[in-house]
């Protein structure tokens, strides 16, 4: 855990006198998530964030009975966790009937709100980024898969959510798992049924689809796949609609990253091809993938880190942000942020290495490296 995280998670064990919220950021059909802080008596106040089971949920009492079950598994996972790739959870309480769950405040935003503008401009993300965000992804689930219980016996931790939906890219650099709300482990009390499949459909692994016995590796096949997307520019297995993405999983044909970015370097494509091979036993296990990443960063990498990380963030959210307001102020905005200040900035950050210039992957800069590639038509699956 980080110097700041660790700072927060000592003042959270102090109990909250109540927590505000300030801002709604995401709902779905049953939770939502605030941008909240949490008060405490001598005036001192932490950002938070807080997922909110929704007080109407539109189901049948046994569906609602249900979900709380696996919210309080999610929150009672959760407050295990302990990891910089993983988003800790500091509190869970009912509220008068409703649940909460009070988290690691990740300001930035998802793997998927940065990648999918940047495809509509026929970009993918640069090279040593994407290997970057691959390996603090694996090393993430490398630390979830191997935890082991108080009884020292492997609670069996499966996300089966991995996806760009539920990757948290922080404004600080960070990168981090979130969202276990459909996770096995053996500390579970709800029973999933056998016919659960959850997660995006886009991110599944084909032994799951053809209903063959599934592990820990549907994770990393589906982090295999956030890197393959990364790269690429598009989606890999999204289809027109349902039944045509059920069916190109269960195909698992993966093009040649080659054939897509004359950039990308043969090792890096075969590992790729590796870790999505439609037989499980093929693949390596996600602390083999952060390893092999490790090592493709130091070859590849050109100096990335989290700094990188950080002015590519920074520059998405500056970026969307801005276009929430008059086209003129956006204009204005990224002016400012194309201004030669920020390569002076990026030296600064990075120790006066040649700098990785975010505005590639946000602004589509590509400087002719590779032919544009259009993204396909429709939206993530949610």
């Amino acid at each position: 855990m980080s110097p700041a995280a660790r700072s927060i998670s000592t003042q959270l064990r102090r109990a909250p006198t109540r927590y505000k919220p300030i801002a709604r950021l995401a709902a779905g059909g049953m939770a939502e998530v605030w941008r909240a802080e949490a008060l405490f008596e001598d005036g001192s106040a932490h950002p938070v964030a807080i997922k909110r089971v929704l007080p109407d949920l539109g189901a049948s009492e046994r569906e609602r009975a249900l979900f709380r079950a696996m919210f309080e598994d999610e929150a009672r996972l959760g407050q295990l966790l302990r990891h910089d790739n993983v988003v800790h959870v500091h509190d869970a309480r009912d509220v008068g009937g409703t649940l909460i769950m009070v988290m690691e405040l990740v300001d930035g935003d998802t793997l998927k709100g940065l990648i999918e503008p940047a495809w509509e401009r026929g970009v993918g993300m640069p090279l040593p980024s994407a290997l970057y965000v691959a390996e603090q992804l694996c090393r993430g689930l490398a630390y979830v898969h191997d935890l082991r219980g108080s009884d020292g016996l492997p609670l069996g931790i499966v996300h089966r959510d991995v996806s760009p939906h539920n990757l948290l890219l922080g404004r600080d650099g960070g990168v981090k798992l979130t969202d276990f709300g459909l996770a096995d482990a053996r500390v579970n009390e709800a029973a999933r049924s056998d016919d659960l499949i959850g997660g995006k459909l886009g991110y599944l692994a084909p032994e799951l689809v053809l209903q063959k016995g599934t592990d820990q590796r549907i994770d990393s096949f589906a982090a295999a796949i956030c890197l393959w997307e990364m790269l690429a520019g598009r989606r890999l297995f999204q289809g027109r609609d349902d039944g045509e993405t059920v069916r190109n999983v269960a195909r698992c044909e993966v093009p040649s990253l080659r054939t897509i970015r004359r950039d990308v370097p043969d090792e890096v494509d075969r590992f790729v091809q590796t870790s999505l091979s439609p037989d499980p036993d093929a693949r390596p296990s996600s602390g083999a993938m952060a390893d092999a990443l490790a090592a493709l960063v130091q070859r590849h990498g050109k100096g990335v880190s989290a700094t990188d990380v950080a002015l590519m963030v920074g520059l998405h959210v500056a970026r969307r942000d801005r276009e929430k307001q008059s086209p003129s102020v956006v204009e204005l905005g990224l002016a400012e942020l194309l201004a030669s200040e920020l390569e002076d900035f990026v030296l600064q950050q990075r120790g006066g290495e040649a700098p990785l210039d975010p505005r590639e992957f946000e602004l589509g800069l590509t400087g002719g490296a590779r032919p544009k590639v259009r993204a396909p038509r429709g939206d993530f699956d949610d």
